[in-house]
């Protein structure tokens, strides 16, 4: 589908881009279709000027070089915990215990639908980095934050900042 995306965009644009590019730029750009644009805008403008001093043109890769650093800096579970306890004043072991209250329910549910959004993992394999949780529970939190956001604009914002914080 990112392929495609690219092949089309490309295409309106007047662009001349080759398909092993597209697949290049599709299988490390797993974002959304602003950053595959963006990619392929860079890329584009890269491959078009001679590097100084030679006439060979630079690679996607070499073009993408600092976008794939980016994206291989895979954001672990722990720094997710680490920053939501840190941010929320609570313990990191509150993220793995039984307790239910708000003042700890809340900051796991946001850590759970962080590491769902920011990494790979899937949903048991989050749930077992929460105390042996059920993936039922992680996708339960992801939808109960989802939604809170809508009508909490504290939580919003928290997790906005959150996001922006493990991102950077």
């Amino acid at each position: 589908m990112r392929v495609a995306i690219l092949l089309a965009k490309a295409r309106g644009d007047g662009l001349k881009l080759d398909e092993q590019v597209a697949f290049f730029i599709a299988k490390h750009i797993r974002s959304n279709v602003r950053e595959l644009e963006g990619a392929l805008k860079r890329v584009d403008r890269v491959l078009e000027l001679p590097r100084p001093g030679d006439h060979a043109r630079a690679s996607p890769k070499e073009a993408l070089r600092d976008l794939l650093a980016v994206q291989n800096r895979q954001i672990s579970i722990e720094n997710i915990q680490k920053t939501v306890a840190d941010y929320y004043k609570i313990r990191i072991s509150d993220m793995h215990s039984k307790k239910r209250s708000r003042a700890i329910a809340r900051p796991r549910q946001v850590a759970m639908a962080l590491a769902k959004e920011l990494t790979q993992l899937s949903l048991p394999e989050i749930g077992s980095n929460f105390g042996g949780r059920d993936h039922t529970t992680v996708l339960h939190a992801c939808r109960q934050i989802a939604k809170l956001r809508e009508t909490l604009p504290e939580l919003n914002h928290d997790v906005n900042f959150l996001l922006q914080v493990l991102r950077n």
